[in-house]
């Protein structure tokens, strides 16, 4: 059989995408292949038709333990005998797996990189009919270089793999790889002359939007309200976050669940498997753990962190949208998130390993810093030229900022740092200029610099935005070699100053929290479809996903059920057409839809297979809950009522110092708390510059140094705001 009768027969496509054949060819005259290829861009299809098309069984390595399951039902609904062995399935399972390799009773065998490394284990790869595996599929194969952005130490073992059968050819498969990248797999995994491919970076279908985080509760959970009923993943950087975050969720009606390697495995698992299965549409996970998920319909995927490097980045905004619909990748951009992420990567003791991945944080942060087309950014990351002005799908390129003159503005920052020698922080240069009235301010008489309160008429925030401007422009750099990061004039910033330099910045237009959905809703050239008959065939899908225990996408993808409701087959040879249903697919699902199609129909005589699409959802401004825990909250109320700290304490019986941790999480959160009440003037002034100079991590370098002019209490209390005020301020940009 011819590999375009494969293609379609078993996938049900009606042809290869870009690339695909040569990768797929190349395998099968015996050459080793290295295709870099975008998420969604087809990898598997170029290791598992070859599986097919030949004789024995081919060893797909991956180092998503979790993921290797859903492959293989995804494989076995198309018809292709595919197991997996690995330490998450039952010895019986594993037992099962062998025993088909050895009878050559499989086309497919995944491994985890960690088994093959086992003892015995290549060896064992002879007992089968052939002698030796048909080929090698390397999938995430950047894994295997120390210079990308997802090392794993157990991939170094597969440099064996030519050794131990130098006539096998390897097919290496990554999503992530900049060239540098690129030459350390194929040097690592030894490749000889491949066939090369490297397709564009570029996932049309995704429409990437960064946002200034400001109310970050009001913009995620407004975001997430108007996609309702779509499934998204949401990457927060903590263990805690994510927990916190799903509690927001859940407080203001939305079905979320969290998943981080914390967690207890089984519920780890049962929260992916309900995620996967569309019983849980919104998973909210660590991006620091890799978690693997093979879900074709993500339809958005929200950063609630800043990313490590834009190789990550890349990977988890490339996990919504893997069945070419439109999708939307949101990042919420702060300031806190870059401090916390170099804090964390300065504690790397190999120095040539932190200063590598500083360097990729600071890439990362000027991607999110820097008003430009967000796509065009990311390809020329990856060494790929646009090419075009403007690409229709991301803020900027859609009208979201407009240039304005902001030179006066910026000489008015500017001054106040000169006027303050460059020794505060932006919060503070920003007060100076608002005409702020802080006991730090009057601390140092910096309400009698010319510049107090020149710019009183605009918003505190608005001059945030423009320091942040002018560190994206080159005009400002942060020093952020102590806790605090400090802004400091370049010789750019003196022409500014003379008026020899004039200075335009990117002026964000939109209204947070939350927009309606940019871009279209249906994939280019797919006719439209009536909405509720879409439902009616996701709510058959699910039906037999549940009976065969697969995710529902393995069944159909939305697309092919989209196409069901548009063109309203009404018989098996009528359903082969649809894009994505391959014979196994049509003799073992077919009949379910078509009588899912003709049910609906009795109760719709009206619809017909040209049918208008529905009309969009407009957005709704509601109230977000708050998620806070109810003995929180309590004294939240008791603050209210005006009643002192000693007085909430007696009344709930509880210690003093438990009431003032409330007040401080109060205070993080957010809430419009009176803190003066329990921080007086002199206190604050006297704990604000040992903040500035030990940093929050700690309170007792910072309570000692006092000398029992605070305690620690005051500076619990005070360290909540300054969390507060940093995470409330716009993030700097990277430096010139």
């Amino acid at each position: 059989m011819s590999i375009d009768a494969i293609l379609q027969q078993t996938f049900g496509f009606p042809a290869f995408r870009e690339h695909q054949r040569d990768l797929i060819d190349g395998v099968l005259a015996g050459r080793d292949v290295f295709g870099v290829m975008p998420t969604g861009g087809g990898k598997s299809l170029c290791y598992q038709l070859p599986a097919i098309a030949q004789e024995g069984c081919a060893i797909v390595v991956s180092p998503l333990i979790a993921l290797m399951k859903d492959q293989v039902d995804a494989a076995k609904a198309n018809g292709i005998r595919a197991a997996c062995a690995n330490s998450a399935v039952s010895d019986a399972d594993r037992y099962e797996a062998t025993k088909a390799y050895r009878e050559g009773q499989l086309d497919l065998l995944y491994l985890a990189p960690e088994r093959l490394a086992m003892a015995g284990v290549l060896d064992r790869l002879r007992a089968c009919p052939s002698g030796k595996p048909a080929f090698f599929a390397i999938d995430e194969a950047h894994c295997i270089s120390e210079w990308g952005h997802d090392f794993r130490p157990d991939y170094l073992g597969l440099q064996r793999l030519r050794e131990a059968f130098p006539d096998i050819p390897i097919a290496a498969f990554t999503a992530t790889a900049t060239s540098k990248v690129a030459q350390d797999i194929e040097t690592r995994l030894r490749l000889r002359d491949p066939i090369r491919v490297r397709a564009s970076f570029d996932r049309a279908n995704l429409f990437y939007d960064v946002r200034t985080k400001t109310k970050w509760k009001e913009q995620l959970v407004g975001f997430v309200r108007e996609r309702q009923g779509q499934s998204g993943i949401i990457y927060r950087a903590t263990r805690k976050a994510t927990e916190d975050t799903a509690a927001l969720l859940m407080a203001n009606g939305i079905d979320a669940r969290c998943y981080h390697a914390g967690m207890d495995p089984q519920e780890r698992a049962r929260t992916q498997e309900a995620f996967i299965r569309d019983d849980a549409p919104i998973i909210v996970a660590t991006i620091a753990f890799g978690m693997g998920i093979d879900k074709a319909d993500v339809r958005f995927v929200v950063h609630g962190d800043l990313p490590k490097n834009v190789e990550s980045y890349y990977q988890e905004t490339g996990r919504a949208g893997r069945d070419g619909e439109p999708s939307y990748c949101l990042l919420l951009f702060g300031t806190g998130d870059v401090i916390k992420q170099k804090r964390m990567l300065e504690g790397i003791l190999d120095a040539d390993e932190r200063h590598r991945t500083l360097s990729l944080l600071k890439e990362m942060e000027r991607f999110a810093a820097t008003p430009s087309c967000r796509r065009r950014a990311l390809l020329r990351y990856f060494g790929e030229d646009y090419g075009k002005e403007n690409c229709g799908s991301c803020d900027y390129c859609t009208g979201e900022f407009r240039a304005v003159d902001a030179t006066r503005e910026a000489q008015m920052v500017l001054s106040a740092m000169a006027r303050t020698n460059e020794r505060f922080g932006a919060v503070h240069v920003c007060d100076i200029v608002s005409g702020a009235n802080t006991a730090k301010i009057r601390q140092f008489g910096h309400d009698q610099l010319k510049t107090f309160g020149v710019g009183k008429d605009k918003p505190k925030t608005h001059w945030r935005r423009l320091l942040d401007a002018l560190v994206v422009g080159g005009i400002v750099r942060i020093d952020d070699s102590d806790s605090f990061a400090i802004p400091k004039l370049t010789p750019e910033a003196w022409e500014v100053l003379r008026g020899k330099r004039s200075f335009e910045r990117q002026e964000d237009t939109r209204s947070e929290p939350g927009r309606k959905q940019r871009g279209a809703t249906l994939t280019d050239g797919d006719p439209p479809h009536d909405a509720g008959l879409f439902a009616h065939l996701r709510e058959t899908r699910k039906a037999l996903a549940d009976a065969e225990e697969v995710p529902p996408y393995v069944i159909l993808t939305d697309r092919s059920l989209r196409l069901l409701a548009a063109h309203l087959p009404s018989t098996l040879p009528e359903l082969e057409p649809i894009h994505g249903i391959g014979q196994h697919r049509l003799q073992r699902y077919g009949q379910p839809f078509l009588d899912a199609i003709a049910a609906y129909r009795k109760d719709h005589p009206e619809l017909t297979p040209t049918a208008d699409p529905p009309s969009p959802r407009m957005e709704t401004a509601v109230p977000i809950a708050d998620v806070l825990s109810s003995t929180i909250l309590e004294t939240e109320s008791l603050l209210s009522e005006g009643l002192s700290l000693e007085e909430i304490a007696s009344r709930r019986n509880l210690k003093s110092g438990t009431i003032r941790k409330h007040i401080a999480r109060l205070i993080e959160d957010g809430r419009d708390i009176d803190w003066k009440r329990f921080v007086d003037a002199d206190t604050e002034a006297v704990l604000r510059p040992l903040f500035a100079k030990h940093g929050p991590a700690s309170l007792t370098p910072i309570v000692q140094e006092a000398q029992g002019r605070a305690m620690y209490d005051h500076a619990e209390i005070l360290r909540a705001v300054l969390l507060r005020e940093a995470e409330d301020s716009v993030t700097f940009g990277p430096e010139s």
